[in-house]
């Protein structure tokens, strides 16, 4: 790769994608994300590890696990003023409940619900990247359980875009399943959505 460093090629390669399309078209998507992805390709390329210093700061990994058979992952979402400034939470865990990896992300303004299903599709994409075959959705949201097991039908039109992209990604997972959890069950999740809100600041 000659003399640029991974940083400069990142930098070149983005003045040439259309990244602010992307994030734009798609809310579970973040310019950070965008460059993370990029950095990972181009070391792995270089045949080296990601360094942790090249995560996002709202990234946390435990373990440097690529494939786990097994995950439970808890999400939340929160919006303070509903709508108001929304951030989503997830925590994943292996099946013996030790911390694999913690993400949060402020979202904008939006409702409670729409950031319950942003939290689930980032859940979603987390269990793919992994390359998980069993997966434990557990969620704190009644109404976001009953919808993805089918007992009651998506209405909201600003749910309803969320709901089929969240329904691709289960799709590529084997076998999953989602849980109602209390409240004080989900406390992981629930304090990483509201860091994801107070990362706004």
């Amino acid at each position: 790769m000659g003399n640029i460093s991974p940083q400069k090629l990142v930098t070149l390669i983005s003045k040439y994608l259309d990244k602010e399309k992307l994030v734009k078209e798609n809310p579970s998507v973040t310019n950070e994300m965008v460059d993370a992805l990029l950095r990972d390709i181009i070391l792995s390329n270089e045949g080296k590890e990601p360094d942790d210093n090249h995560q996002p700061h709202h990234d946390t990994t435990r373990h440097k696990q690529k494939n786990v058979t097994d995950l439970i992952i808890h999400t939340d979402g929160a919006s303070r003023g509903n709508p108001g400034k929304a951030g989503i939470g997830v925590a994943i865990f292996d099946k013996d409940y030790r911390l694999i990896e913690e993400a949060c992300k402020f979202i904008g303004e939006s409702t409670n619900n729409v950031a319950e299903y942003q939290a689930m599709i980032l859940a979603a994409q987390k269990a793919i990247t992994y390359h998980a075959r069993r997966v434990t959705f557990k969620t704190d949201s009644e109404l976001l359980v009953r919808q993805l097991n089918g007992a009651y039908r998506v209405k909201n039109q600003n749910i309803l875009p969320l709901y089929y992209e969240l329904t691709i990604l289960l799709g590529k997972i084997p076998e999953w399943k989602i849980q109602h959890v209390r409240r004080e069950e989900n406390v992981c999740a629930d304090a990483l959505a509201n860091q994801g809100i107070d990362s706004s600041r």
